[in-house]
This record gives C-alpha cells, sequence and structure tokens, in this order.
C-alpha cells in the first residue's frame, strides 16, 4: 500500500507540473511565433472604436497570390497564425461597413504582429486604401528578446565574405567569439549575451543547423538566398530550449509568381589591400566570391485528360535555387622568437645588453658614438627592446629613418648612412627593405620592427561551394508545403589553432591544418490551420555532415617552444567525423477566447557512425622556460633554428 500511495504521489506530481506548464502557456499568447513563420492578430473597430464582431479579414501575399480568411470573435479580435515572412495586403469588410485594404503590412520571421484596423461606415462595393511605404506593427504580447535583420540590412550593409549571420554583429548584445580557436572545431563565432559561441543555436527554416559533436554551426546557405533572420538573446519560448546561448533562426528566400534572379562577383586583390603592419612588403591576398539565384513559379505536370501538358505553377508552385562559389588564396604569418645564443654584447654606462645581433650591435654602437644625447638616448631604448625581444614602432621621427648627420650632428640624424643595416637607407635591421608607401597621415615612415625574430609567410586557400534548391506548394488555402536542399562542399588550408598552449602568431607552416567537409541537408514543413482556431506546424530534417582535418606535415612529431616557436605536426590531427541528424518537430496552437494554448514536441535523433579526433597522435614534446629572448643554455650554442 505504502509503495502504491507513494507511485500515487508520483503521477500526481507529474500532473501539477504539467497543469503549471500549461498555465504558464496560457499567460504567455502570442509570446514568440512559430519558428520560421509569424502571426498577426489584432482589433476590428469602427469609426467610434467599438468593436465589429462577426468582420472577414483576409491576408494576402502579392508575391505568391497566398490568402488566409479569418472572422473576428464576439470581442472584434482576430488571428491569423503561420504566416510566411514578407509583404502582405490585410483587408476588412462587414456588413453596413466600407471595405477596408491595408497595405504594405511587413511581417519577420518569429513575429507575433497586431494591427488595428478601423471599418468605416458605408456600402462594401466602397474600398478604402490604407497605403505607405509600410505600416508600423507593435508587439505587445511579445516576452522574448530579439532583433531581427531584415532584406534590407542583408543586402545593403557590407560584410566580411559574405556571411550573412555576421549581421548578427550589428545588435548591442551580440559580439565575435574571443575563444582559443581550435582549427577542426569552429564554433558560431558570434558571443550572444556574454555566452560562448559553443552556446547558440542555429536553425534554418525552423531546422537545427548545429554539429552536435563540437556545439558548432554547421555550413548554412549562401547570403543571397536568406530572406532574413532573427536573433533571440533571451526568454525565448521553450522549443527554444537547447540554446544557453542565443538562437539565430534564418528564414531562406521563396519563389514569387515571376521569374527573377541574379547573377554576382565580388573580388578583393591585394592591390587595394592594405599592407600587414608586421609584413615588409604585400604578400598574396586574392579573394573572390561569385553565383547567381534563380526563382519564380514552378510548371508542374497536368495529368488531367486534355489541355496543356504542364501547368504553370503560378499561385500554386514556386522554387527558389542559389549558388555560391568562395575561392581565397591568401597569406599567413608566422613569427618565431630566437634569442641569438651566440651573438654578441653591448657594454653603456655599466650596464651590458647581451644575446645583440652582429647588426644590431654594429648599429647600436654607431648611435653612441655619434655623442648625440638623442641619438645615444634612442641607443639605450633599443639595446633594451632588442636584448629582451620586444617590438618598436618606427616612425619618421625615430633615428633609424633619420637623414645622415651633418658635422656637427643635430638631433634625429643617421650617423652612418652607408651602412645598410640602418633604416636611414630606408633597410630594416635584417636587410629587408621597408615599402616606399608606409607613411602615416604625417607623411613619415612608419612600421612595426618585431626583434630577435625569423619572420615567415604561408599560403591560406579556401575552395568552398554553397548550393540551395527550395520548392513551396500551396496545397490550398489551408496547407502550405515546402521542401528544401542544400549542399555544401569545401576544402580550407593554412588553418591555426591557439589550444594545446600554442600561439597563432607563432605557429609554424607545418603546425596549419587541412580541412575538407561536406555538408547535405534536407528540410520539409508543413504548415496547416484547422478552422480558424488551431494551427499546426510539422517539420522534417535530415542533414549528414563530413568532415577530415589534417595536419600541414603528418609525418612529423609536434614541438612546443614556448616564446619562441610552435613547429611540428597539429596536435589535433587527425580528425575523421561522419554525423547524420533526423529531426521531426511539431508545434500546435488552440486559441480560446483571448488566450492560446500551444502544445508541440522536438526529436532529434543523432548518430556518429564513425569518429576519429586524436590529441598529440605523433607525440608532443615540451621545452621550457623558453620565454622570448632568454634562450635555453641547452640550446645557445645552436643558434637560430632553421624553420
Amino acid at each position: 500500500m505504502k509503495a502504491f500511495n507513494m507511485r500515487i504521489s508520483a503521477i500526481a506530481e507529474r500532473i501539477l507540473m504539467l497543469a503549471i506548464v500549461m498555465l504558464f502557456s496560457i499567460g504567455a499568447a502570442f509570446a514568440q511565433a512559430q519558428a520560421s513563420t509569424a502571426d498577426l492578430r489584432g482589433l476590428v473597430t469602427d469609426p467610434n472604436e467599438a468593436i465589429v464582431p462577426g468582420a472577414t479579414v483576409t491576408a494576402r501575399s502579392p508575391a505568391t497570390n497566398i490568402t488566409r480568411t479569418v472572422t473576428t470573435n464576439d470581442e472584434g479580435t482576430y488571428q491569423i497564425f503561420a504566416l510566411p515572412p514578407g509583404e502582405y495586403e490585410i483587408s476588412a469588410e462587414a456588413a453596413t461597413f466600407k471595405k477596408t485594404v491595408i497595405s504594405p503590412v511587413r511581417l519577420t520571421v518569429g513575429q507575433s504582429a497586431e494591427l488595428t484596423i478601423k471599418l468605416e461606415v458605408g456600402t462594401q462595393d466602397v474600398v478604402v486604401n490604407v497605403s505607405g511605404d509600410s505600416v508600423d506593427l507593435v508587439e505587445t504580447t511579445r516576452t522574448s528578446v530579439s532583433n531581427t535583420i531584415d532584406q534590407q540590412r542583408i543586402e545593403n550593409l557590407p560584410i566580411n565574405e559574405r556571411s550573412a549571420t555576421g549581421f548578427a554583429l550589428t545588435i548591442s548584445t551580440v559580439g565575435r567569439d574571443n575563444g582559443r580557436p581550435i582549427g577542426p572545431a569552429p564554433t558560431s563565432g558570434l558571443n550572444i549575451g556574454g555566452q560562448r559561441g559553443r552556446s547558440t543555436l542555429v536553425q534554418v527554416d525552423g531546422s537545427d543547423f548545429t554539429d552536435n559533436s563540437i556545439n558548432a554551426a554547421r555550413t548554412t546557405v549562401s547570403q543571397e538566398a536568406v530572406q532574413e533572420f532573427q536573433v533571440a538573446t533571451n526568454s525565448y519560448a521553450p522549443e527554444f530550449g537547447r540554446a544557453t546561448g542565443g538562437i539565430i533562426n534564418v528564414v531562406t528566400k521563396r519563389g514569387t509568381n515571376e521569374y527573377s534572379g541574379n547573377i554576382f562577383g565580388f573580388i578583393r586583390d591585394k592591390s587595394i589591400q592594405a599592407r600587414n603592419p608586421f609584413a615588409p612588403f604585400k604578400s598574396a591576398f586574392t579573394r573572390t566570391q561569385f553565383g547567381g539565384t534563380l526563382g519564380g513559379p514552378l510548371p508542374f505536370l497536368n495529368f488531367g485528360e486534355g489541355g496543356p501538358v504542364t501547368t504553370s505553377g503560378r499561385d500554386k508552385n514556386f522554387f527558389f535555387a542559389s549558388f555560391e562559389r568562395r575561392q581565397r588564396n591568401e597569406t599567413g604569418f608566422f613569427t618565431s622568437n630566437v634569442a641569438q645564443g651566440l651573438g654578441g654584447s653591448v657594454t653603456f654606462g655599466g650596464q651590458t645588453f647581451n644575446r645583440i645581433t652582429p647588426q644590431q650591435q654594429q648599429f647600436a654602437q654607431g648611435l653612441i658614438a655619434s655623442n648625440n644625447p638623442a641619438l645615444i638616448n634612442a641607443a639605450v631604448s633599443y639595446l633594451y627592446l632588442a636584448s629582451g625581444g620586444g617590438n618598436t614602432a618606427l616612425t619618421g621621427s625615430n633615428p633609424l629613418f633619420a637623414p645622415p648627420c651633418s658635422n656637427p650632428p643635430t638631433s634625429f640624424c643617421n650617423p652612418a648612412p652607408a651602412n645598410p643595416f640602418l633604416i636611414g637607407s630606408r633597410f630594416f635591421l635584417s636587410g629587408a627593405p621597408v615599402p616606399a608607401n608606409t607613411r602615416n597621415a604625417a607623411g613619415q615612415f612608419i612600421a612595426f620592427r618585431p626583434l630577435l625574430n625569423l619572420p615567415q609567410v604561408f599560403p591560406v586557400t579556401d575552395r568552398s561551394n554553397f548550393f540551395s534548391l527550395r520548392t513551396d506548394h500551396n496545397l490550398n488555402t489551408d496547407n502550405q508545403l515546402s521542401f528544401r536542399f542544400g549542399y555544401n562542399p569545401g576544402t580550407l588550408t593554412g588553418i591555426q589553432d591557439e589550444s594545446q598552449n600554442q600561439s597563432i602568431g607563432q605557429n609554424d607552416f607545418s603546425r596549419t591544418g587541412v580541412q575538407k567537409l561536406k555538408d547535405y541537408s534536407f528540410t520539409a514543413g508543413l504548415n496547416s490551420t484547422v478552422g480558424e482556431r488551431a494551427a499546426n506546424e510539422f517539420r522534417l530534417n535530415y542533414g549528414r555532415r563530413e568532415t577530415s582535418f589534417r595536419s600541414q606535415n603528418n609525418d612529423a612529431t609536434s614541438i612546443n617552444i614556448g616564446g619562441a616557436a610552435f613547429i611540428g605536426r597539429n596536435p589535433f590531427s587527425p580528425v575523421d567525423r561522419t554525423e547524420t541528424r533526423f529531426q521531426i518537430a511539431d508545434n500546435f496552437n488552440y486559441i480560446i477566447g483571448t488566450h492560446t494554448l500551444k502544445f508541440g514536441g522536438d526529436v532529434n535523433f543523432i548518430k556518429i557512425p564513425s569518429a576519429v579526433f586524436e590529441l598529440n597522435f605523433a607525440g608532443l614534446f615540451n621545452f621550457g622556460p623558453l620565454a622570448a629572448g632568454n634562450l635555453n643554455a641547452a640550446f645557445a650554442p645552436l643558434g637560430a633554428p632553421d624553420l
């Protein structure tokens, strides 16, 4: 009996919890619309602002001619669920009133908008048109904190690498993810509300686009295929409970009754790029992105007897296809700090500066020998930097850029212009030339001169493709069906890591990674209305992501020389992963008076049939302490390493 009572108590607790959840669902009516659609509600009133029950309210999309019609209840309110984002023409009519048409009414993804319609007394054959650039809508019942990046911003604002989700950075609570990057395990790249990038949930057309193995965003679609997206940062609906940070909800473009498309191409070349301040010359940089889109009505076979073989598809079937290719041929930078164990020393004023290269020694002694106080002070400052392996900025007022000294010498002059290692002849101490166009706003030469180092460059390449095809089918006024297929293959090289005690600026080319991936996605959605009180959204999602990551040097071991260089095999290699996702989601809304009940479920079946994610596969050797300019005695006789 005791066990029976405990079981009854447990069941009662569950029923109580369900009741509480239902209560909160009722209280949060219209807090947030469906994942990929919008809702519209409001009042219909007469000129005296009295309610008008029994009025007919119709929402029509001019682009596709899809219409939805509802009737106001006894309290004069109307509610239209699951409208695809876009522009609508809203009309209302009732007996003894003129018909009122309002356009354009712009609905955005995730919006629960309110629009009050005021009817004028008259006959229904008289139409009152209310038009403008856009009708302002309010959301008095919204509880989520969210922003929408609309198509106008996506089309007109500049963005690096044409990644549409990068526009989320225009929101005050969104920043770049500053976590230490791991080559085979990138993040979404966005810090939302102070949360790390792996806490962000990315959805496309209401379906999850997350790589669950590493909690990162999968490859989405071309910027040209994005209609808009919503960024929810706080208090979002329960169906988004898998996110501990923020939510990025992307909606792709759909076809209309008119054929339209575009061809685009963008190029960035080193000729219009600024020189990297740590490089003595402009390095290779070419980035091209090109592609096109096409959308419109989708003709279908006519299976009836007689008549044309195909139907035009207008008002019924639509498609939108997009393709984009990204090609990058750029340059990565690597600098190893080297302490010259066999270098000379300079003594001045009782202070001995060790680990000085012969060129630096000659330069400093030349400045000291000038007996010019300004040059002597510059020499002492330089020796401190050089012996410590630091960096210094060289400007036009620096003796290194100064003209030859006169007799007697003046301030800021070069005592030995014939010395090829002096900047007076516009040469770095290492002998690398300073670009003639490297000047500051005052017209002076300026550059950053890392001391005691070996700078190197290496190629960074990217070959990525983004293909997407979406079809929409208006089965009838109550049911709309959509499909989308995406395929995104890509190969990237020159990927650097900053984990495992590595530093990006000191990673040798051998430490960089090569990543190949293939991302497949297929989504299907059915939006249905059941009478005027209920609406249902059903989604299926299948995704497959294949990724591999190899080190640029697969035969070497990993060697870490802290403060000097990181060479050899990438410690996060090899990586081979395949992840498949099958998602089923359903949301059902039902209206009771002025309240809305929302039920639903979301199930993800995630399978990882194969996964190889090695760490330090070929071994890792750490040497230290090797702070910059403080060479370990065991390595001093070796001099500068040949990297």
